[in-house]
């Protein structure tokens, strides 16, 4: 069900984009021919504190989009993808923990690794290693 409403959405913001005079349609609002975060289902892998997440994105408009978690801490935030990299900022904890995702991301979805920083909470200061791929 939510992969068939990702559907609809996508071609509803398709649909909207070419009657605004937007070309890009595969990720209206980013970088022409760049990757749509919302078609597919993602996992980040860490050797840090949390191994492996699933996260969802969704496009909130004007290149922003609403990520959620799933397993490790539940984290929510925004990102942004540029064509070359997706930066999620994110809380978790009601709030009281937060840090930063930076993973490269080519046009084609193909993630290579990036980092996370912790920059709210017990972790403050603490960083490691992280990558964003496509749930096979």
């Amino acid at each position: 069900m939510t992969r068939f409403l990702r559907a609809i959405t996508a071609a509803l913001v398709a649909t909207a984009a070419t009657a605004c005079g937007n070309s890009n349609t595969a990720n209206p609002g980013s970088a022409a021919g760049a990757c749509d975060l919302a078609s597919h289902n993602w996992k980040q892998t860490s050797p840090g504190v949390c191994a492996e997440s699933s996260w969802t994105f969704v496009l909130a408009g004007n290149g922003v989009w609403n990520a959620t978690e799933t397993g490790c801490a539940s984290a929510t935030g925004t990102a942004k993808y540029d064509g070359a990299k997706v930066t999620l900022d994110f809380q978790y904890d009601g709030g009281n923990s937060a840090g930063r995702y930076e993973w490269p991301l080519d046009a084609q979805c193909r993630g290579t690794t990036g980092k996370v920083s912790w920059t709210k909470g017990p972790l403050t200061g603490q960083s490691a290693p992280s990558t964003l791929s496509i749930v096979p």
